[in-house]
């Protein structure tokens, strides 16, 4: 054991020898970083962040997504932020005793089974072609009309309008979203009409003209803090929302939730976590496109460095699904989410698993692989009318 040159503490790395002057050169450099009274793990860990290593596919497009919109995930919190603090009345002073609702007001009861089994069951609403091709609204509207079936609909914010026309209700809507662009989902006379019945699940980096659109249209916000990067490190994007945002919700904070890097996903982990729901049904979940798409009609087309374009793996991939005998092509960005979304059903709930866990609907697309159970959506809806 070596002693600090500096202070009393010891100076200790086990299985290993260092020579004084060496242990003192350690000491210098943690100090000089800012880490002199903090864990040798935290400065180790400060280290390997500055070294670039050769990253996965999945590691470059958070790396890529971050550094492209950190900017505009800042300014669109700077602008929530009295919001999320202060509740969705804020004028030009506080409101005693007023705060912004957070996704933990939407919180079903813990499960402790057998006493308190999930809440029921959950059909989670994407955007993928597949919806479109079976008629899945149209086949859910039905069945909710009829009052054959009454579990939760979550719905995606692509999905929201088209739910309204189906005049299907979802118990959430949910966005990850921080671009402009999503304002048009909730911009439309249907949101309006049904503006105090809708329930809006916001990250706080959401566009704030956005979350202004929704409020106009009297619909519920409840806001959560997306986990955009590791939020241990000190100078994670993550941490800093939450430390900003802990002391004006001191009640209900924030919670940091995995998003999986798109909504669909999102919206499971909303389904599961926060309303306890299972099994939950995924319809328009493709992660995807179906046979047959042009390569450069596909949104992530564009954004491929043409002359690497068929040289970068998990680009534009064929992939045949086993249970309902269809073709479809992933790219690297949904190979992405779809192992992330795979990789989480590892780490779900024993009492989710045990109630049926989760069902691929889609009737198509790339999803298949452990925890993932697949059947036609009809045939889940005539299982759980619950």
């Amino acid at each position: 054991m070596q002693k600090h040159p500096f202070k009393s503490k010891p100076f200790v790395i086990p299985a290993q020898k260092l020579s004084d002057l060496a242990g003192r050169k350690l000491i210098f450099l943690k100090d000089r970083d800012g880490y002199g009274e903090k864990p040798w793990s935290d400065w180790f860990t400060f280290l390997s962040q500055r070294e670039k290593i050769n990253l996965t596919t999945g590691d470059a497009i958070q790396e890529s997504t971050k550094d492209a919109l950190l900017q505009m995930w800042i300014t669109s919190f700077s602008y929530n932020l009295p919001f999320i603090q202060f509740g969705d009345d804020l004028k030009l002073t506080k409101i005693e005793g007023s705060r912004g609702k957070t996704i933990s007001d939407l919180a079903a009861p813990a499960i402790e089974l057998p006493d308190k089994p999930p809440s029921g069951s959950a059909v989670i609403v994407g955007r993928g072609p597949s919806i479109f091709a079976h008629k899945h609204l149209e086949l859910l509207a039905e069945y909710i009309k009829k009052g054959r079936y009454e579990g939760a609909v979550c719905s995606t914010d692509g999905m929201l309008i088209e739910c309204l026309k189906h005049e299907i209700i979802p118990e959430i809507t949910v966005t990850v979203d921080g671009s402009l662009l999503i304002k048009k989902w909730f911009d439309h006379p249907l949101v309006k009409k049904y503006g105090e019945q809708l329930k809006i699940v916001l990250p706080v980096s959401v566009n704030h003209e956005a979350y202004r659109v929704c409020v106009e249209n009297r619909c519920k916000v409840y806001w959560f803090n997306p986990m955009l990067d590791q939020l241990t490190y000190n100078e994670s994007f993550t941490r800093l929302i939450g430390m900003m945002t802990r002391q004006s919700i001191k009640d209900k904070p924030l919670v940091a939730t995995q998003c999986g890097g798109n909504c669909g996903t999102t919206a499971w982990i909303m389904a599961m976590e926060l309303l306890k729901r299972a099994p939950i049904a995924l319809i328009g979940i493709d992660f995807g496109y179906p046979e047959g798409t042009k390569l450069e009609e596909t949104p992530y087309f564009s954004s491929f460095p043409k002359d690497k374009l068929f040289a970068l793996p998990h680009v534009f991939v064929a992939v045949y699904h086993p249970f309902f005998k269809t073709k479809a092509t992933f790219d690297a960005v949904f190979y992405h989410y779809r192992e992330g979304f795979l990789s989480m059903q590892n780490q779900t709930w024993p009492w989710y698993r045990q109630y049926g866990g989760t069902i691929n609907c889609t009737e198509g697309g790339t999803l298949f692989g452990p925890g993932i159970h697949c059947k036609p959506f009809k045939t889940f809806l005539d299982e759980n009318p619950k």
